[in-house]
């Protein structure tokens, strides 16, 4: 009895969290279908559906929304494919080699994830502009390999650390190399780390709104999030159904990307937290 009293509670508390969580998606669900003065007057309430579409066909136009997309994604496509390559091959390394300085390297990884990337911005633009890399995607890129890649690692060395290493052991005995062995055997294993990661990293570099604003111009490569801020007026004042029309475009291609890869998303989760 005392176990369905506890397991009743736990779906009660979790279904309370869930509604609440999904209180700001409700809000932008309706109030994408409404007037600036309809959200100023009764935002809570369900759309008369007298609007329509015209906030989100508006905030098309206004974003620039066809190349807003290409440029972040693309910024998040260079970015992610160097950072996971990277990661797990600096995982597979802090992982197998049992020296103390692959050991000493993992915890420093580990320690770079508590630094805050706001507290490395006027460095950063002063390397990118000896590089001259200061306005462009691809620098912009490097930035964002350098601050994910700490977390990816962690997260792959976990993954790593729960792989058979017999697995390993007869692939040398066939003849395979370590890099070959690594890109044949390991990192396909790493799938569901690597699902995960894309999920939460592209969603990271998605809302970033710090690092396009500082290191590359805006108007030749827009991101979403810059885009959206737009929208914004002087003293914060914005036509909030412009506003919201904008912010279900950028939610619409999270979520798809979020049930795409969901299955994995889970899997890796739950897998990265008994391996790791």
């Amino acid at each position: 009895m005392k176990r369905k009293s506890a397991r009743f509670a736990t779906e009660a508390l979790a279904v309370g969290l869930a509604l609440l969580i999904s209180v700001p998606l409700y809000l932008i669900a309706i109030n994408t279908f409404k007037s600036h003065e309809q959200i100023v007057t009764s935002p809570l309430s369900l759309p008369d559906w007298s609007y329509g579409l015209k906030n989100v066909l508006a905030a098309v136009e206004r974003m620039d929304i066809l190349r807003s997309y290409g440029i972040t994604i693309g910024i998040g496509a260079m970015s992610l494919v160097c950072c996971i390559v990277f990661s797990a091959l600096a995982a597979y390394a802090v992982a197998r080699i049992p020296h103390p300085v692959f050991r000493s390297l993992y915890w420093f990884y580990v320690s770079c994830i508590m630094i805050p990337v706001q507290s490395a911005l006027i460095p950063l633009v002063f390397l990118l502009k000896s590089l001259q890399l200061q306005g462009t995607v691809y620098g912009i890129s490097l930035v964002y390999v350098a601050v994910l890649s700490p977390f990816c690692i962690f997260m792959c060395a976990g993954f790593v650390r729960g792989i058979p290493f017999e697995l390993e052991e007869s692939a040398y005995m066939d003849g395979c190399s370590p890099v070959r062995t690594f890109f044949q055997i390991i990192f396909p294993l790493l799938k569901p780390a690597t699902a995960t990661l894309v999920i939460l990293q592209f969603i990271y570099i998605w809302n970033d709104l710090l690092l396009p604003l500082v290191l590359v111009n805006t108007r030749d490569f827009p991101t979403v999030s810059v885009s959206l801020y737009k929208f914004f007026g002087a003293k914060g004042m914005s036509d909030l159904s412009l506003l919201f029309g904008g912010i279900t475009l950028t939610l619409v291609p999270i979520l798809a990307l979020f049930f795409a890869f969901q299955g994995y998303f889970v899997k890796g989760l739950s897998a990265g937290a008994v391996k790791g």
